[in-house]
């Protein structure tokens, strides 16, 4: 009788596919180091996943998913952008790669992803108005956020906390949203 496959299987390449990236960067994702930290076999693992592409990609698909349903859960716009900044610090790995991936031919096409959505919507409820004033206001925290968060986990890599950056750009949000 044949093996049946294990449903679980893909769930737990992409867990240890995560715990890698945490502990040692994208670098250390191979698919060898993978499918060993899976507990399963380089062929099993190339039967789920085409190459190293697409577990960056599903990786990085989970991580935008979750930071958009931190982002939504919060109960303002000031409080969307700390969560970001915490996200960032939290996950450096995951953060670097969802910006590293593809965020240039996003911007071209309009790419709204689901982080830009949950964003969007809390500045449409906090400002109502022109859409395209939103946007700009959005594009502004993004780039103040994005900043912040990469000073942030520069910072960590330099055994800083880099909780003066994050103040400073908790409050540079604040004046931000105060001026629009």
């Amino acid at each position: 009788m044949p093996k049946l496959p294990d449903p679980l299987l893909e769930k737990a390449i992409l867990k240890a596919a995560l715990t890698l990236l945490a502990r040692q960067g994208v670098h250390a994702l191979t698919m060898r180091a993978v499918a060993k930290a899976a507990g399963t076999t380089t062929p099993t693992l190339y039967q789920r996943f085409a190459d190293r592409d697409a577990i960056l990609q599903a990786i990085c698909d989970d991580a935008r998913q979750r930071l958009a349903r931190e982002v939504e859960r919060m109960p303002s716009l000031v409080e969307a952008c700390r969560c970001y900044l915490v996200f960032a610090q939290k996950h450096p790995h995951e953060y670097e790669l969802v910006m590293r991936t593809g965020w240039h031919d996003a911007a071209a096409s309009g790419y709204q992803g689901p982080v830009f959505l949950a964003a969007k919507e809390h500045i449409r409820k906090q400002f109502p108005g022109k859409p395209a004033q939103q946007v700009s206001l959005l594009l502004q925290l993004w780039c103040l956020l994005h900043g912040a968060a990469s000073l942030l986990i520069a910072a960590q890599h330099h055994g800083n906390g880099g909780e003066d950056i994050m103040k400073a750009c908790n409050s540079a949000c604040k004046t931000l949203l105060t001026k629009h």
